[in-house]
């Protein structure tokens, strides 16, 4: 006789537990305790014979045989979900929580959010806006828009764009500026976690430093970019993400120097979770939303300088 099924609220709990590498965040995603959520994985490994999870001091890790496991179980959720969807029953809606840096966040996912979540009927996508890098294996979220070279370790990335970085200032600060040597005695906006982003910029644009008139800290990109649109001062700006408030006029460029960033931002999600539909669904959208980005940033940067023309040879004849 065929070998009876492992209990369905016990497979939901094995599927939660692989997807947070979590018995906490598995619990506050079912509304169970955490003991409620280990009873039930114990239910599934005591019904296979083997462990699913090492059980580490303060964290879980899929064993081998869990990872073939929940590859299995994740594909048999999503085809139940895709076939709900297709015989026209209401299906339960499916959440999403993704992390993000503030500065994407606010300038570029939430503004287009609309879109995606009409490309997916029944997902809730819950946006977390925070400098911090989320922890996978302890924060209930499913992916995340991160800053870096994109080597994290269980983790899969994959970048959505290279940045690089551009001083903005209001307009009319702007026709002041003539030259780079022009910022001496202008006000300059730092932000606290880049505090390199001057330097770097100064060097690039062949000046050793700079005597400024005022300097203002802020600690947030929002922070910093609004100063600079009142009128306060001069700041750096992160290209392509600059964009829209160029393209509105609010903000300039006042001098065609682009440094590139050393690193870029990142779709990152747990390599047990890479192939699922929805999150390929929204790492797509992320990397389509860069590329009209760095489209709408194309007239703003300076012309590539042109090729030199090849001499040509010439034989003697």
């Amino acid at each position: 006789m065929a070998k009876r099924l492992p209990p369905l609220l016990a497979l939901e709990a094995f599927d939660a537990a692989a997807r947070h590498l979590s018995f906490k965040a598995a619990a506050a995603e079912l509304n169970l305790t955490p003991s409620a959520i280990s009873h039930r994985v114990k239910q599934i490994e005591q019904h296979l014979g083997l462990s699913l999870f090492r059980r580490l001091n303060r964290e879980i890790r899929l064993t081998e045989a869990g990872q073939d496991y929940f590859s299995t179980v994740r594909k048999a959720f999503d085809q139940v979900a895709q076939a709900s969807l297709r015989i026209g029953q209401t299906p339960h809606a499916e959440d999403l929580r993704l992390s993000a840096v503030p500065n994407v966040a606010a300038t570029w996912i939430i503004p287009n959010l609309a879109e995606f979540l009409e490309s997916r009927p029944g997902l809730r996508l819950f946006v977390e806006s925070s400098p911090r890098h989320a922890d996978f294996a302890r924060d209930a979220i499913d992916a995340a828009v991160r800053y870096g070279d994109g080597r994290w370790p269980g983790l899969t990335a994959v970048k959505i764009t290279d940045l690089a970085t551009t001083l903005v200032c209001a307009p009319k600060l702007a026709a002041r500026l003539k030259a780079p040597r022009d910022l001496r005695g202008q006000t300059l906006i730092h932000l606290s976690t880049f505090a390199d982003a001057w330097p770097r910029w100064l060097r690039a644009a062949g000046i050793d430093g700079v005597t400024a008139g005022r300097e203002v800290w802020v600690d947030s990109v929002t922070q910093m970019i609004e100063a600079a649109e009142q009128g306060l001062g001069i700041a750096p700006a992160v290209v392509p993400l600059i964009a829209p408030r160029l393209a509105s006029g609010r903000l300039v460029m006042p001098f065609p120097v682009v440094v590139p960033a050393e690193h870029g931002y990142w779709f990152v999600c747990r390599r047990t979770d890479a192939e699922r539909p929805a999150l390929q669904a929204l790492r797509d959208w992320l990397l389509d939303l860069m590329r009209r980005a760095n489209e709408q940033m194309q007239p703003f940067l300076p012309a590539a300088p042109a090729a030199k023309p090849r001499r040509r040879s010439v034989k003697k004849l």
